[in-house]
């Protein structure tokens, strides 16, 4: 490398400022804060300016320092090191140590820098106050200051100036304060950038300060002064209040008497409030941390809550404060002898009945009454009893009060107790109340006016999902009517087992593929619109026994996701028992009821065709067996089925073969003597589709399965 320099000569200059040029070979030229380029036959300038009294050393080399120590030149100044502040002829040390370039050595080093090189910093500081100043700072340099007070104070510290570089998580410069003396102390905060922080506090009698810089770029450095304080160092308390320090370093104020708070700022008369005591058949208690009791008296803000022993309601205030006037809040309650309104459905209606006192007349009475005469009866007058005194709370009801039940709806009629009273065992007497529908509702007709005019409420319709049928003339999405059932609860519709299986299979459809439609009359679908309930399937249970082949168990339950609403199109039928069919059964009129399944949409009568019905009864099973022998049929009657036909002497619109249906017959209800319908069977099988009254139909009884049915009715 060649070089020639401008400005005085090549070793000293007193000017401030100096101008180098170089024509290299191709390079660089390395300086200790970075490397100039110096590109092949090009010129290369170099500008540096120092203050008059200083020197400026510049040192150039042939190749980096850490390969040739060939020198090219060497310029003296005052920047042999990077917190160098000012040099002086001759060694450091009186030895020509690392600290001695050409006969200088540093002299001065710039504030918060010390050592040969300038470059140690940081220290252990025990004062009462102090600062920490930091002038500029290298790359990469690292330094730890350790403040110590008197144990027993805190120590604040206050930046003055704060210049190092910006990072949003100050990972490159930075000055990190712990709260303790070691970095293992629990991390304050790490602050850059140049925006002062507030003041800090540590929570004992040390801090610790770490100052970090990265690689590149510096900044002027910060400037921190510190101090010895405590928490009474402000004098926090009002009124001549005594500031005491805790162990924790936090302060508590002793106030003189007549004053309170946290910083002795209230004047109070010291008044208490005499024990109000606790309700007879009660007691009282202190809410915890309100205060205390002390003997006959509480302080001011405490919190008494009050009580009442077992089949006791409290009447009045659950607490009351003893307040500043030494007085308590709210009224003294009392407790009185009540009953909790039981628990009823929204189908029962509930009505207080006024105070009455139940006379009761016992051997002894009529003993009393004619043993002694009128006058003496009257010196000893009976006493009346006393009317209840004091409020109750909502949902509560005196003693010997009545309530009396019934049910909101005609069609629902009252199970349990229709009267009950508050007892003092704090119990209602009798039992809870609950409305059920009433089932098998028959009205006042006769089995000809039923034809025409009879809706039979418990008839529901069993529809399945047209998806995935071929017929061309269904629409994808419709439903079509398949089956009918009995509805036998709210939730419970019985139905033959082979409605809801794949024909022939034990195979159960699955619940979305078909829904159920009460109040149905009409069979098309629009006619009844209104008064329809389309309900959603949860569950369906077929019979363990169901055969597919021979039908026999041809039983099922629909369980209802939706409560079916009771009205007069929608009720359900009763189930009958062995004892009300203790009769002969072949003398019975059983009514069938279904709609027709294979209905034309294109026929003129479908608007108005309505559920159809006949009259049918049951012949022995011996001739059903025969006649459907007779016609190339084998069939098997088993226990479970009965087989009927159609009565010629009596109206019939129906098929059952055609249509299905449910079977049912009039008896006397078991709670009086009225006519209920109770479901007799399920349309099973049958094989003519003339519908010729000679022929017979087989019927799944309803009888054997009772109990079955009742225990998936829960």
């Amino acid at each position: 490398m060649r070089f020639r320099s401008l400005g005085k000569s090549d070793q000293e200059f007193g000017s401030k400022s100096l101008s180098l040029s170089c024509l290299g070979r191709g390079g660089w030229v390395w300086f200790p804060e970075g490397k100039l380029s110096a590109p092949p036959q090009s010129l290369t300038s170099l500008a540096s300016s120092v203050e008059k009294t200083e020197r400026l050393l510049l040192l150039l080399r042939d190749n980096p320092p850490w390969l040739s120590p060939n020198t090219v030149a060497l310029f003296l100044g005052c920047t042999i090191f990077e917190n160098c502040k000012s040099c002086r002829n001759g060694s450091w040390g009186g030895t020509l140590d690392d600290f001695y370039i050409k006969g200088i050595y540093c002299a001065e080093c710039r504030a918060g820098w010390y050592g040969g090189d300038c470059m140690r910093c940081g220290q252990v500081l025990r004062a009462s106050r102090g600062q920490i100043l930091l002038e500029g700072y290298p790359l990469n340099a690292r330094c730890e200051w350790t403040i110590h007070v008197q144990a027993g104070f805190n120590i604040e510290l206050r930046f003055s100036m704060l210049s190092l570089e910006f990072d949003y998580m100050c990972q490159y410069d930075y000055v990190e304060i712990r709260d303790g003396d070691n970095l293992d102390s629990q991390i304050i905060k790490k602050f850059c950038g140049n925006e002062r922080p507030p003041p800090i506090r540590s929570t004992g009698s040390s801090l610790h300060v770490l100052f970090q810089s990265d690689g590149s770029k510096n900044f002027d450095g910060f400037h921190a002064v510190f101090e010895e304080i405590t928490a009474c160092s402000s004098s926090p308390c009002l009124h001549d209040g005594t500031c005491i320090l805790d162990k924790s370093s936090t302060y508590k104020c002793a106030c003189l008497a007549g004053y309170t708070g946290n910083r002795c700022e209230n004047f109070l008369e010291e008044k208490n409030c005499s024990d109000p005591g606790g309700p007879l058949n009660g007691y009282r208690r202190v809410v915890e941390d309100t205060g205390l009791l002390n003997g006959r008296y509480a302080k001011i803000g405490t919190v008494i809550a009050f009580f009442c022993n077992n089949s006791y309601v409290l009447s009045g205030n659950e607490q009351r404060t003893c307040q500043d006037d030494g007085e308590w809040s709210g009224k003294q309650p009392i407790c009185i002898k009540a009953c909790r309104e039981p628990k009823i459905s929204d189908l029962v209606r509930q009505k207080v009945l006024p105070m009455q006192v139940q006379s009761r007349e016992t051997p002894l009475h009529q003993l009393y009454s004619s043993a002694f005469s009128k006058q003496k009866l009257q010196i000893y007058p009976t006493k009346k009893p006393a009317l209840p005194f004091g409020e109750l709370p909502p949902g509560y009801q005196h003693l010997h009060t009545q309530l009396q039940y019934e049910c909101v709806s005609p069609f629902y009629r009252r199970l349990g107790s229709s009267r009950r009273t508050c007892l003092k065992t704090g119990k209602w007497s009798g039992r809870a109340p609950v409305c059920v529908p009433i089932c098998g509702k028959a009205e006042n007709i006769t089995l000809k006016k039923a034809v025409t005019s009879m809706r039979w409420p418990w008839q529901a319709a069993i529809y399945r999902t047209a998806n995935g049928v071929k017929e061309s003339s269904l629409r994808k999405g419709a439903w079509i009517l398949i089956c009918s059932g009995a509805l036998v609860n709210e939730r419970t519709v019985v139905v033959a087992a082979h409605c809801v299986t794949d024909l022939g299979k034990t195979i159960v459809l699955k619940t979305a593929e078909l829904k159920v439609v009460l109040g149905k009359f009409y069979r098309d679908d629009d006619r009844d619109e209104k008064t329809i309930q389309n309900l959603r399937i949860s569950a369906i249970i077929v019979h363990p026994n169901y055969d597919p082949i021979l039908l026999d168990s041809d039983i099922a339950v629909i369980k209802l996701l939706d409560k079916a609403r009771i009205s007069s199109r929608v009720q359900p039928i009763c189930l009958s028992s062995s004892h009300d069919l203790a009769s002969s059964t072949e003398d019975l009129k059983i009514m069938v009821t279904g709609w027709k399944v294979l209905a034309d949409i294109k026929d003129p009568g479908y608007k108005n065709d309505t559920i159809r019905m006949g009259v049918v009864q049951m012949v022995d099973s011996l001739l059903c067996e025969q006649q459907y022998e007779d016609n190339g049929i084998q069939v098997s009657i088993t226990d479970s089925m009965f087989c009927a036909k159609q009565d010629p002497t009596a109206f019939s619109n129906i098929c059952p073969a055609e249509t299905g249906g449910i079977a049912a017959i009039t008896l006397p209800g078991k709670a009086s003597p009225e006519l209920r319908w109770h479901l007799m069977g399920l349309v099973s099988w049958g094989y003519d589709k003339t519908c010729s009254l000679e022929l017979y139909s087989g019927y799944t009884k309803a009888l054997p399965f009772k109990d079955w049915i009742e225990k998936n009715m829960k």
